[in-house]
């Protein structure tokens, strides 16, 4: 290449807003982040601000621009990640009409009973239909002003090049077709949802647009710099650890987890509790997926209720580590906001069974780690059953960077723990989609050997295999036992009304 050529992936994620700038070897040359806050305003509703994403997303590509132009580079594209199913109402303008309704939202289980039935498929209020039924029955007066259904990456990607678009896996929340490319067009008729109020879809990699006037004043970004389309965090998270291969899987922990699992054949489970899909951008590949609700987040949960001020999650690692492996019999169950993947639960809560006199807060942290983990193996041991292959497990996401659990994951799972160099493996995936789409690599493939690189591997210690045998037994016949009790006195659909504190939302 005749001059510097850098690659920015946006990643807008449950808890911050990133902006990462990466070389063509995929080494990070500037980075920024914001936090933002998820309003929880009753017990299985969880909402977030788009306008904060937006300004989240000014200040750190505003950083990051900055720096960059300190080192002579130029930005080649922009590519967006981020989680998904999240539903942004927006009208014609592209303004938000009410909060948008993230992933782990429980609010519309009756709906997603219908769209279930219609679409053959496991009952899933987390998915995007069911929220827009939701929105529908509950809130008219927003349905009717509604002039496209956007997610998280879609609303920033208008804010940037004044384009309704969004990529082939963020509409497949939609139900929306990988291999035929289309969307649910007889569900949607039988819903009585217009397809115009969809976005244009583009496969990632491909040019959506291009940075505004007015988007170049905000971040300093130069106007008429490609967009390409990126993808949600996890599937451009497989492509940022590399893990594009049968045998390599992809595990990425923030607020929530999802194990992605690549094979040459799609893989079925007959209860539903896992899923499958062609993984478009390669030829025979397809990714099976489980994921966990509310895993990373259980971390947090515990350190902002419970924790001293200004502590770290390398302080809660410190304290975990004085524990032995198994927490003194205390088992977490990690379902603080229902749970997904195996179990597809709404009503499902998050559970310390087993504590005595003699449990402190370290074994407390512990065991929230240990919780963790164990569900990812109920996940992985379903995949293996069905027929998936697990050889190595590539760990990527903010909880990456804990060696601590990292440990604790090559254990309980027993398979080795890879750490990529870069353990933001979304915001890779996505320079490298971006990569692509504007020819410093050829494809996927060529560009992910290039810019992804190992940094350290976590062996599991077989010593401990039998104790976390016991340990994952007992965890899952606490759920098995406490099921039904769930199911009685937690359901969501009993939530009809928000709290009287609910956030007003800001027009």
């Amino acid at each position: 290449m005749s001059s510097p050529t850098c690659l920015l992936g946006i990643d807008v994620g449950t808890e911050s807003c990133k902006a990462i700038v990466f070389n063509e070897r995929g080494e990070s040359l500037a980075r920024s982040y914001r936090e933002h806050p998820t309003l929880i305003p009753h017990a299985s509703w969880a909402e977030q601000d788009p306008y904060l994403w937006w300004e989240n997303v000014v200040e750190v590509v505003s950083d990051v621009v900055k720096a960059v132009r300190s080192s002579s580079r130029r930005i080649a594209c922009v590519t967006v990640t981020g989680q998904s199913p999240v539903l942004v109402a927006v009208d014609k303008f592209g303004s938000p009409l009410m909060n948008a309704i993230v992933w782990m939202d429980r609010r519309a289980v009756d709906q997603s009973r219908t769209v279930a039935r219609l679409a053959g498929l496991a009952e899933d209020p987390s998915m995007i239909l069911p929220k827009i039924l939701w929105i529908k029955e509950k809130q008219p007066h927003v349905y009717q002003k509604t002039y496209k259904f956007l997610q998280a990456t879609d609303f920033i990607g208008y804010k940037i090049t004044g384009t309704f678009a969004t990529d082939w896996f963020s509409a497949f929340t939609c139900h929306f077709d990988l291999e035929s490319r289309r969307w649910p067009e007889e569900i949607l008729e039988h819903l009585d949802i217009p397809l115009e109020r969809f976005p244009e879809v583009f496969r990632p990699t491909e040019i959506l647009g291009a940075i505004t006037q007015e988007a170049s004043h905000k971040t300093g970004l130069e106007k008429g710099v490609p967009v390409v389309a990126g993808g949600i965090d996890a599937y451009m998270a497989v492509i940022g650890a590399n893990a594009l291969r049968e045998g390599s899987a992809c595990e990425i922990t923030g607020s929530s987890t999802c194990l992605m699992v690549p094979s040459r054949r799609k893989i079925a489970d007959r209860k539903g509790r896992i899923a499958s899909a062609i993984f478009p951008l390669l030829p025979h590949l397809f990714i099976t997926w489980a994921v966990m609700s509310s895993t990373g987040a259980s971390l947090r949960w515990f350190r902002d209720r419970f924790g001293h001020s200004e502590e770290s999650f390398e302080d809660l690692d410190r304290e975990a580590e004085k524990v032995s492996a198994g927490a003194d019999g205390l088992i977490f169950l990690p379902y603080m906001m229902g749970e997904r993947s195996p179990i597809w639960s709404p009503s499902a809560r998050g559970v310390l069974a087993g504590l005595s006199l003699h449990h402190t807060r370290n074994h407390v942290i512990r065991a929230i780690l240990e919780g963790c983990a164990f569900g990812i193996r109920h996940n992985m041991e379903i995949i293996e059953e069905s027929g998936g292959r697990i050889d190595e497990i590539r760990s990527c996401g903010g909880a990456a960077r804990s060696t601590v659990f990292g440990q604790i994951k090559a254990d309980v799972t027993g398979k080795p723990i890879v750490i990529p160099r870069e353990t933001e493996a979304p915001a890779l995936g996505a320079a490298i989609s971006g990569a692509v789409a504007v020819g410093v690599h050829k494809d996927i493939k060529e560009a992910a050997e290039n810019m992804v690189q190992v940094k350290y591997r976590i062996d599991p210690r077989k010593v401990l295999s039998n104790r976390y045998d016991l340990a994952f037994r007992m965890y899952k016949d606490v759920y098995s036992h406490l099921k039904e009790y769930f199911n009685r006195y937690y359901s969501p659909s009993n939530d009809s009304l928000p709290a009287r504190d609910e956030p007003k939302w800001r027009p």
